[in-house]
């Protein structure tokens, strides 16, 4: 562990992409999408560690944060897990009858960093 693990509390993973698969059946949406039927969208979980480094792609706002929240813990929350490169994703879908093929933007995470 390092010094900033430590005061951020310890035992947490760091902020990393992680799997999350999203089946259209399940969500009732599969009898209009024809492809893809299920797809991984990832997510973004884990923490943040206080101060940032930059190989969590920090926005110049969460480093701020970060390091008020070290030099005061009470007074901001630790920055979040999130989303910093999204990618789209084709779908083959119904849509007022007609079989229409589109790209959706920000279906797919790509990184996750720290915001």
């Amino acid at each position: 562990r390092n010094a900033a693990n430590e005061h951020h509390g310890g035992d947490s993973t760091p902020c990393r992409r992680v799997d999350m698969h999203v089946d259209f059946n399940q969500i009732g949406w599969g009898s209009w999408i024809v492809f893809p039927k299920k797809y991984n969208a990832y997510r973004c979980e884990g923490s943040c560690p206080n101060p940032l480094g930059d190989d969590l792609h920090p926005t110049n706002h969460a480093y701020m944060q970060s390091l008020l929240k070290y030099y005061h813990p009470i007074r901001v929350p630790a920055a979040c897990c999130a989303p910093t490169k999204m990618s789209p994703l084709s779908m083959l879908y119904y849509e007022n009858g007609e079989l229409i093929l589109r790209h959706h933007e920000d279906m797919l995470v790509e990184e996750c960093g720290c915001l």
